[in-house]
């Protein structure tokens, strides 16, 4: 343990704690956050359009609900790309120092992500030829497709904007103009400094195979990064960085958050947007199986320790801390327990907290694997959203059922550990009562002698 204990200092948490501080994934991890209700908004109307009961779906469409449910996915996860740019150029301006112009600059990136968007769509008529339309936007781009060019852009527009400003190339108004007119003409110089940049990327593109510039970056960057984001493996890496940092007192899954959010949230939108259509899922792993599986009941398999402790425990340290933090537990709150026991550098518990979470991921992974249940459909649930709720929400009945099989499977693995665990704790107590009733006869003989 001591050597383990060594290379995770000196090597893993370097470079945890340079992540956790890296203004540039920071600025991502907190732009999807920002556009948390969004996400949000556009799966649950989704889920609410989708769910396959003929019954319900006979109902929408005879009352015509199923084209208003619609109306909110298309303007939601369906152009999830122009609010990934916004969000991430509006927190990297912050975070470079520049908040007054964290709005002009999420502005500007909006308006240069459109400027690399291919002009043109083809339209199939009934006779199957393709006819030409030179003045539109093509959308396929401003969903999950589109989402690694909004995070290029979001990064870099932010870098050059406020390197300009920074350098004081900037139209300066005189003292008495208002305010908010003399910062319209200061974000003047930069954005038509960035403009003619981008046009000239724009042109360059359009002289190579790729046609533009997002079709450039989906090749190169997007399939990769599915194919990345698709392997059990890299998610397992994941999990594991994330326990082993949590085993030593630092939030694990805020180090690896950025991460996950970089590579498997496009995997969830595209997964959403193909449930949307009534589509087969293409992901085999999502952001969500995070959340659904691994971190059921919190980081480490919680929940079912919390319940060992509730229900079972003997002592009553852990007795009472399982009462009490079984609820927050429930519902993926998991810092009562690993703060309450510990479980930082807790050597009792460091195999089931850490193989836990694997353990999770894993069993729902081979199921879906040998087509025992589909994998989910990407929808994004807040922090709180209750286990089993989570699973029906979801992937309906089949992943709520795994949820239940899997807090089943959290109990089994934690049993032996908290019985000896448990165990331990009895008999200090034990202890610690007789300690105190024979320093209470003490007192009294005291007492009796004096008198």
């Amino acid at each position: 343990m001591n050597k383990i204990e060594k290379i995770i200092n000196e090597r893993l948490m370097p470079v945890a704690m340079n992540i956790q501080n890296n203004k540039y994934m920071s600025a991502i991890s907190d732009g999807f956050s920002m556009i948390l209700p969004i996400t949000m908004l556009g799966a649950i109307f989704t889920l609410f359009s989708s769910m396959q009961f003929e019954w319900y779906q006979s109902f929408l469409k005879v009352t015509h609900l199923a084209t208003i449910l619609s109306y909110t996915s298309k303007v939601t996860t369906d152009m999830i790309a122009l609010y990934v740019v916004c969000a991430v150029a509006y927190n990297l301006t912050i975070k470079l120092g520049f908040k007054k112009d964290a709005f002009s600059s999420a502005l500007i990136s909006l308006v240069l992500f459109f400027l690399l968007l291919p002009n043109g769509v083809g339209h199939q008529l009934n006779t199957g030829e393709i006819v030409p339309i030179s003045n539109a936007l093509a959308t396929e781009y401003l969903g999950a497709k589109g989402m690694f060019m909004g995070l290029i852009i979001g990064i870099i527009v932010p870098i050059i904007y406020c390197g300009i400003i920074r350098r004081g190339i900037i139209i300066k108004m005189p003292a008495s103009v208002p305010p908010t007119i003399a910062k319209s003409f200061a974000s003047i110089a930069p954005a038509f400094i960035l403009t003619g940049i981008f046009s000239v990327v724009r042109f360059g593109f359009e002289m190579t195979s790729y046609g533009d510039a997002n079709n450039f970056i989906y090749s190169i960057l997007g399939g990769p990064l599915q194919t990345l984001g698709n392997s059990p493996f890299s998610f397992i890496m994941l999990i594991i960085v994330a326990q082993l940092l949590w085993f030593f007192g630092i939030h694990g899954y805020m180090i690896i958050r950025p991460i996950l959010q970089t590579v498997f949230i496009p995997l969830s939108l595209i997964n959403l947007t193909a449930f949307e259509a009534g589509e087969q899922l293409p992901n085999a792993i999502t952001y969500q199986h995070y959340g659904t599986y691994a971190n059921l009941g919190g980081s480490g398999a919680l929940l079912g320790l919390a319940i060992l402790m509730a229900f079972t425990a003997k002592s009553d340290r852990y007795k009472k801390l399982g009462r009490m933090a079984l609820p927050a537990t429930f519902f993926g709150i998991n810092e009562p327990v690993i703060f309450g026991i510990p479980m930082v550098l807790n050597t009792v518990f460091f195999i089931p907290f850490i193989i836990g979470p694997i353990v999770m991921f894993v069993i729902p992974y081979l199921l879906q694997v040998f087509h025992v249940i589909e994998t989910l459909r990407g929808i994004q649930l807040p922090l709180g959203t209750p286990a089993l709720a989570y699973g029906w929400l979801e992937g309906g009945l089949p992943i709520l059922l795994v949820q239940a099989i899997l807090i089943v499977v959290q109990i089994i693995l934690w049993l032996p550990f908290f019985k000896a665990a448990d165990k331990q704790a009895l008999l200090e107590e034990k202890q610690l009562d007789t300690e105190l009733t024979v320093n209470e006869e003490d007192k009294v003989g005291n007492s009796i002698a004096e008198i």
